[in-house]
């Protein structure tokens, strides 16, 4: 008697998970369009995030670029303002000279 018992317990064991294996291939086998479905958009979300990255760091290449150019510019722009300065103050330094010494 114990080993009819038994028996039917080990069958309903595999039984179980026979069936459980079963339902869950067919639901798979009926939600696979569904599956296809959300791996397409997720690939297609990915493919724009990806353009979107790519895009913002072109706009921040070439932003940098523009500020490197525009510093090197204001430099050039800056050094060139103090050497005019610094030769007006030393024009007018030896302009103060000479007429000094032609008193």
């Amino acid at each position: 008697m114990e080993n009819k018992e038994e028996n039917k317990e080990e069958n309903k064991d595999k039984t179980t998970l026979s069936g459980f294996s079963d339902v869950f291939l067919s639901k798979l086998k009926e939600q696979s369009f569904v599956i296809i479905l959300m791996l397409g958009v997720i690939y297609y979300q990915h493919r724009l995030m990806e353009e979107r990255v790519a895009f913002w760091q072109d706009q921040y290449e070439v932003k940098e670029a523009y500020i490197e150019q525009t510093v090197a510019n204001d430099k050039q722009i800056m050094l060139d303002r103090i050497k005019y300065l610094q030769d007006q103050t030393d024009r007018y330094a030896q302009d103060a000279i000479d007429e000094l010494k032609n008193k």
